[in-house]
């Protein structure tokens, strides 16, 4: 029979109105401009163009090969699993990252999904490949990891009609707000020289305030608030709100939480807003003398030694999430760490948990819901939704994955139901409650729900999936065909199709087809355990 596999789908946004080409800028601000580009953020993001020369990475956890090829003018990552002649090929259409410490690189498939590929280029020692953040472990994504509007929205400008819904590389219009009226000649851009101390920072802290890498959602973005909503001078608690542990786990940092350190240190506590991510960094590219402002105060400290402040107080150390990338700790020390901060470190996978606090603002309104969504209590958030009335969907389904991680089936379903009833276009509720109706012998209830949606989100692969296993335990293996041969066109790159493919053509009689889907999803997933079952099964017989 076939196994439901939970799939969650990624929300396709609108673009962002407002929004220009941020080259209509350069004419008034051609110095600015100039030296922006060349900075981190100017690189943030960018069409590949020729990665660093990968002729062989083995990768011995995953038993893959790992090249970059040129062909008839495109560049593509290349994987061959061990003793296998499968190669895989993605061509290589966009780079996450400058360069300076690491680059990330990025497929876009026919769908116009933008897909993490699993080899990354790191800096450090001159230069080199390895496997890209979370991925080394057996069982990684390979070529199956969207990137998800979460991450673009720290890696990129806002996708907006003017540049197709991809842009390329954080431009002026994110700390100085959108261009165009401005454009026009009937409208102002943001100086943040000329907000609060508060709004100032929050700029920066939209990016660069993650507590953590591998625990609770460190941050959650307001209901109803889409993911390119914020914008610069507006307080930053209304668009998200960020948390920390109650209890901090370790000293370790991560790529992105140079303010959450900075905001921590007593230098920055005691400055009472005069101290600030750009008192130290010039956005525009100029380089500051980093003694120099620290001097500014600390006029007496260490006659001795005036060369580099930052070298003992804001150490360089190896980051959490990204165990091959260096970043500076923005916490200042008084006594700096010992040890060698710049040893290899392995990559967790373990998932941290616990209770958690407001980190920013501190003073969050109406902030219960977020907290016990944070923690994934059930309890505390079916309290809180008694309490809150929310409007949208999110918390429900947060009930529901919360119910059914404690094993409560019943609250889940009701749970997914209200969901569903908030935010109907939300495929995540629709395949989670199929599951667990399944499960529980109501199958045809569980087709009545997912027929409809199907129409409601006919490009959504999950939903077709979880409606193809229903099908087939009811034994209509042809209406199952006909729904994964969809989803088979809409995404050929998912395992999970083809192996449901497979199950439903071998129950049928055809297991000559079925023997090809089984090979065909383990060629996109070599790890794939249940692939790897029935086409052994398929193959004896």
């Amino acid at each position: 029979m076939l196994r439901l596999l939970l799939i969650c789908g990624i929300s396709a946004y609108a673009a962002e109105s407002g929004y220009v080409d941020p080259v209509a800028c350069q004419p008034c601000h051609s110095r600015i401009f100039e030296s922006y580009r060349k900075t981190g953020m100017g690189r943030s993001f960018a069409k590949a163009g020729s990665p660093p020369t990968l002729a062989e990475y083995f990768h011995p956890a995953s038993k893959r090969f790992y090249s970059v090829v040129q062909r008839a003018g495109q560049t593509y990552l290349r994987r061959v699993e061990m003793g296998s002649t499968n190669v895989v090929e993605k061509r290589i259409d966009y780079v996450i990252g400058s360069g300076n410490h690491s680059q990330t690189f990025v497929h876009r498939d026919p769908r116009g999904k933008l897909i993490e590929l699993p080899v990354s280029w790191y800096a450090e020692k001159g230069g080199y490949w390895s496997m890209s953040p979370g991925y080394d472990r057996p069982d990684h994504s390979d070529f199956r990891r969207e990137v998800s509007d979460s991450c673009l929205f720290c890696h990129n400008a806002y996708p907006s009609e003017t540049n197709g819904g991809v842009a390329i590389g954080i431009d002026c219009q994110r700390c100085h707000g959108p261009g165009e009226s401005h454009v026009k000649r009937n409208g102002r851009m943001v100086d943040p020289r000329k907000l609060t101390p508060d709004r100032q920072m929050e700029i920066c802290l939209q990016c660069h305030l993650e507590s953590a890498g591998r625990s609770m959602p460190d941050a959650i973005r307001r209901f109803g608030r889409d993911p390119f909503s914020y914008r610069p001078g507006e307080p930053l608690g209304d668009f998200q709100i960020y948390f920390a542990f109650t209890k901090p786990s370790d000293e370790r940092i991560t790529v992105n939480n140079s303010a959450y350190g900075l905001m921590k240190s007593k230098c920055f506590v005691e400055s009472a807003g005069k101290l600030k991510c750009t008192t130290c960094h010039d956005p525009h590219g100029t380089e500051t003398n980093y003694t120099a402002v620290c001097r500014s105060c600390h006029k007496t400290q260490h006659e001795a030694s005036m060369q580099n402040c930052t070298g003992c107080h804001m150490q360089k150390r190896r980051t959490e999430d990204a165990v091959h990338v260096i970043m500076t700790d923005h916490f200042i020390r008084r006594v700096p760490l010992q040890g060698d901060l710049l040893a290899p470190v392995q990559e967790r996978h373990d998932r941290l948990s616990g209770s958690v606090q407001l980190l920013y603002p501190r003073d969050a309104k109406d902030s219960v819901l977020y907290l016990a969504m944070a923690e994934g209590n059930a309890g505390a958030i079916e309290q809180a939704i008694r309490v809150t009335r929310p409007a949208q969907g999110e918390p429900y389904f947060a009930l529901g994955e919360a119910y059914r991680k404690s094993g409560n089936d019943t609250g889940a379903i009701t749970a997914y139901k209200q969901a569903i009833a908030h935010a109907a276009d939300d495929p995540r509720p629709y395949t989670a409650l199929s599951g667990l109706l399944l499960a529980q012998g109501d199958a045809e209830g569980a087709i009545r729900l997912l027929q409809p949606a199907t129409k409601r989100m006919p490009q959504d692969t999950s939903i077709l999936n979880s409606l193809a296993v229903l099908y087939a335990s009811q034994q209509r293996f042809q209406d199952a065909l006909d729904v994964l041969s969809e989803a088979v066109r809409l995404n050929p790159d998912e395992s999970l199709t083809w192996l449901n493919l497979g199950v439903s053509l071998e129950a049928k009689g055809d297991r000559q087809g079925a023997a090809a889907a089984y090979r065909q999803a383990l060629i996109l997933q070599p790890d794939f355990a249940r692939a790897k079952e029935y086409l052994s099964r398929v193959s004896k017989n």
